[in-house]
């Protein structure tokens, strides 16, 4: 009876034995690191790009190496998905916790170390690495596993982790031609753009010795042309028969009572008509017709133009006619034709 005894508190001695055993082997789980995100310069499969990896912490305690693991699952063993090159990438922009370098390590498990240093929890952690390329998968997840340590060797004393998702995508391609561009109109009104003009005719009603008739048209250019355009304005004289209304051949101010025929792109005073170039090209009147309250008109000569590619400018000719007394009756007519030329 004794021996038994004896047996029975051994065996008790042994189930305690293996009990504190047990508990003292359960292994101490890290915090999470929350929140967190990873921003890739592009998303696209088997492209090199930027990894902007932002976490929060949430342990205090001392860090000496951040570890970034590329795996194809978010838990258990880690695969490296295919076409992920992490053994060229560099370190960018660091904040939070700084003072590291980057260690490549093995394809697809970078580290940061430094000498270990104390970091407090709800820190903001923000690394950029560089030259990293993603899966060559199309459209696949694939998740970044991000773990900080005590130890400086990227493996030594958890404390906090956490993954990201990611995903690769495929590109869509977007394309499209910018043609050659003239886009010019002729019109006696406008408002905005060429869609807008209106009208073809001026009318000057009666002609008098007494006063001098005045009338504007409108046009617009603008043009991606590498040299610019060049506007002439085209075309005789007001006729009527054989009877003409003489045109000014060099730039003269406006005389009544003596028969002229002119024109000019600017605003004038005498007589109160036209309104200077509008617009947000670099396009101009050309000297000849650029004068306030002096007129001209030769037809097939440069009124205005652009050196180079523009946006839309409006111009507003301006026409002047004078008469003398003896100026023979009869309806005169001409007609104005303004050829926009580009140079491409």
């Amino acid at each position: 009876m004794t021996r038994s005894r004896t047996l029975t508190r051994w065996q008790r001695a042994r189930w305690v034995l293996a009990t504190v055993f047990l508990m003292g082997s359960t292994p101490v789980s890290a915090a999470g690191l929350a929140p967190r995100n990873v921003q890739v310069g592009s998303s696209g499969p088997g492209v090199t790009t930027s990894y902007v990896i932002n976490a929060t912490t949430a342990t205090s305690d001392l860090v000496g190496s951040i570890s970034f693991e590329f795996c194809v699952d978010a838990v258990g063993s880690c695969v490296l998905p295919s076409g992920v090159v992490t053994t060229g990438a560099t370190l960018g922009t660091q904040s939070g916790a700084t003072g590291f370098t980057l260690m490549a390590g093995a394809n697809g498990r970078p580290y940061l170390t430094r000498v270990a240093a104390s970091v407090n929890d709800n820190e903001p952690l923000s690394y950029t690495l560089n030259n990293i390329t993603n899966p060559t998968a199309t459209n696949t997840s694939y998740f970044v596993r991000i773990t900080t340590y005590t130890a400086s060797d990227g493996v030594t004393g958890p404390v906090d982790n956490g993954t990201v998702a990611l995903s690769t995508a495929e590109p869509v391609q977007l394309t499209g031609v910018t043609p050659e561009i003239l886009v010019f109109c002729v019109g006696t009104t406008i408002v905005g753009n060429c869609t807008t003009i209106a009208g073809d005719t001026i009318d000057f009603g009666d002609f008098s010795p007494t006063s001098t008739r005045t009338g504007t048209s409108v046009m617009q250019a603008q043009t991606n042309a590498a040299g610019g355009y060049v506007i002439t304005v085209n075309g005789s004289t007001l006729a009527s028969g054989i009877n003409t209304i003489p045109a000014l051949a060099t730039q003269t101010t406006s005389i009544i009572g003596t028969s002229q025929f002119g024109m000019n792109l600017r605003a004038n005073g005498t007589p109160v008509v036209g309104t200077n170039p509008t617009g947000v090209g670099i396009g101009g009147v050309v000297a000849n017709y650029n004068t306030p309250n002096l007129w001209r008109y030769g037809s097939g000569e440069a009124v205005a133009s652009a050196p180079s590619p523009t946006n839309e400018n409006t111009y507003t000719s301006s026409y002047i006619v004078n008469i003398g007394g003896a100026q023979a009756a009869g309806v005169y007519t001409a007609t104005m034709t303004y050829i926009c030329t580009a140079s491409f």
